[in-house]
């Protein structure tokens, strides 16, 4: 994470003598010309900031707060996936097929939780934890290892004793995100059941037993999806909510005090209403500014790798670059740290033209395979749909564990991606459809070389069609 240390000069204010602070908002320029300039500066300003934050809010009212939501839970429960992801599923874009995932939403409002992780022995893992900022830290077989253990999951606010036999784990905000995946071997047959069973031994459970809740739920407004996409008015409701329930880092206070000028973080809750009609005008453009931003900037997720046409980085540890952090969650929410796992992923091949299966056949060398202490995958999807993409092979992509891979002579793995089956075989095919597509390689718990850039995916060949 960025430190504040990388600044030319940090000093603290509070060792200044007569120093005091200014209680009211920024000044509000009343000149109409000036007030709409100020306003939509401070809507992208917010919109940036806290993309990841409202994101995450929408998922996590349909599951802990909305009782009509077919997801709902409630706090501190798991919702696991049963089955494995197939074309079929839609509830986040660009999913995994290599784990079964599970969901909780933590209220430590109150007090603790404690979790409880079952021996895994060496199959791969993660309880990864998300604050409501989209930071994210891992309970996991990298941080836990193979015999699991009990943890007392606390807020920072939370002074006390553990329980014997507890390790306490800190966190960031009393409202965490636990996205758990845990590896299916796809050689390995039945192997999601036993997993099924890895998944009813992880426990969650408050602590202590009965504490009270302090979310006042009747005060969260109700945002969509859709609307988080399109109505500025939901979004900065979602924002101004996650700060009222998760405050803010103390370095980043200065940033977010700046947004009590639109009225977000004050002290009554946002109400889009009380602005006057040029401010009104002017966040929804600032709104829209950084949305469009975010678009133009999508491919820039991740560092390019040389001239492979692969862009290599992480998700979950982005500090205080706020456009990073927005655009990482602009794709696909649920980033994890580097140590955790390290992508890469293309939308062009080598050189530079867009990945597109009705023009083109692709291949891909992997001279060694991923070097990972838990899981490598290569995952295609459409860009269209972001999700898997049905193929006569029920195929959605490549990784350690794919039945009848066959390695090169050197020990290198060759990867053909195309529409139709290679005339070789398909031993080592991924399908993909007639259109644009892209690609992702996960590398789970990857090793040192992985990690400082010593190991890195070949280029994606391009073969035109004759």
């Amino acid at each position: 994470m960025t430190s504040l240390s990388s600044l030319p000069a940090t000093y603290d204010l509070s060792a200044v003598d007569q120093f005091d602070f200014e209680a009211r908002p920024d000044l509000p320029p009343l000149d109409d010309d000036a007030r709409r300039a100020v306003v939509r500066m401070l809507a992208m300003d917010a919109t940036i900031y806290g993309l990841g934050s409202v994101y995450q809010y929408v998922q996590l009212y349909n599951q802990a707060i909305d009782r009509g939501s077919a997801a709902f839970t409630g706090f501190d429960t798991f919702d696991h996936q049963r089955e494995m992801t197939t074309p079929e599923f839609d509830v986040f874009k660009t999913p995994n097929v290599d784990t079964l995932y599970s969901n909780a939403w933590l209220d430590l409002t109150g007090g603790p939780a404690v979790v409880t992780i079952p021996a895994m022995g060496d199959r791969y893992y993660t309880l990864h934890f998300l604050d409501l900022y989209a930071n994210a830290t891992n309970l996991s077989s990298r941080t836990v290892g193979r015999e699991g253990g009990t943890f007392l999951v606390a807020p920072p606010s939370w002074d006390g004793d553990p329980p014997p036999g507890m390790t306490v784990f800190r966190v960031a905000t009393p409202i965490m995100w636990i996205l758990m995946r845990i590896l299916v071997r796809d050689d390995v047959d039945g192997d999601d059941d036993i997993v099924r069973s890895l998944q009813d031994g992880v426990t969650l459970e408050p602590w202590p037993a009965g504490r009270e809740s302090r979310v006042d739920e009747r005060a969260l407004p109700v945002v969509t999806a859709a609307e988080s996409d399109t109505d500025w008015r939901a979004f900065l409701r979602a924002l101004d909510a996650v700060i009222r329930l998760a405050g803010v880092p103390i370095p980043e206070q200065a940033h977010v005090y700046r947004f009590q000028a639109l009225g977000i973080g004050g002290p009554d809750p946002f109400d889009p209403d009380e602005l006057d009609p040029t401010s009104a005008a002017a966040a929804a453009d600032g709104f829209a500014d950084a949305l469009a931003v975010l678009v133009a900037t999508r491919r820039q997720v991740g560092e390019p790798v040389g001239d492979t046409g692969w862009v290599t980085g992480t998700a979950g540890q982005c500090g205080f670059n706020y456009l990073r952090r927005a655009l990482q969650n602009f794709v696909g929410t649920g980033g994890n740290v580097v140590a955790e796992k390290k992508f890469y992923a293309a939308f062009t091949s080598c050189d530079a033209a867009p990945l597109d299966a009705s023009r083109a056949d692709y291949r891909v060398r992997f001279a060694p395979p991923p070097p990972v202490s838990g899981h490598w995958s290569l995952t295609m999807y459409p860009v269209s749909t972001g999700l898997l993409y049905p193929n006569e092979i029920d195929r959605y992509a490549v990784s350690a564990t794919t039945p009848g891979m066959r390695l090169d002579p050197d020990g290198a793995l060759t990867i053909q991606i195309s529409h139709r089956p290679p005339p070789n075989g398909t031993a080592n095919w991924l399908p993909a459809p007639a259109e644009p597509f892209y690609l992702d390689i996960r590398t789970w718990n990857p090793n040192a070389e992985v990690r400082d850039g010593t190991w890195q995916p070949g280029p994606i060949e391009r073969i035109e069609h004759q």
